[in-house]
């Protein structure tokens, strides 16, 4: 699956340090993460619904999740690559042989179209419908 990231909004105090929107293979548009600074360094949470409980307390649930490990570990990985190149322009994603692991042999490709091509499919993919 190809992710696009993007950070929509950049918030300087606190835990929460983003909000970022992801593009799942140029089809779905997923808003509302959040780039959390937490005791273990860096993660996104996902976008989530409060209601009140039946208990009259919170209670939170998630709107939008990805249902393995591994899509997690690769939705997390674009995001996180994103706001960093986005915090410091210098910055370069680290590739899978300098991490020393295969893990998803096509990321650092994935990674380079992130920052090579724009956030939503170009205008001449989407179908005549749509345009206007």
């Amino acid at each position: 699956m190809k992710i696009q990231a993007k950070i929509d909004r950049v918030l300087q105090s606190g835990k929460l340090k983003a909000i970022a929107s992801v593009s799942l293979d140029g089809m779905f548009v997923v808003k509302g993460l959040k780039v959390m600074d937490g005791q273990k360094g860096l993660f996104v949470s996902m976008p989530q619904e409060v209601f009140t409980g039946n208990d009259g307390k919170k209670q939170y649930s998630n709107l939008f999740f990805p249902v393995t490990n591994s899509a997690k570990e690769e939705l997390q990985t674009a995001v996180l690559e994103v706001y960093r190149q986005y915090m410091d322009p210098a910055y370069r994603p680290q590739t899978a042989q300098s991490r020393g692991d295969n893990f998803y042999p096509e990321h650092d490709r994935y990674i380079r179209e992130q920052v090579q091509q724009s956030y939503y499919p170009e205008a001449a993919q989407r179908p005549s419908f749509f345009t206007m």
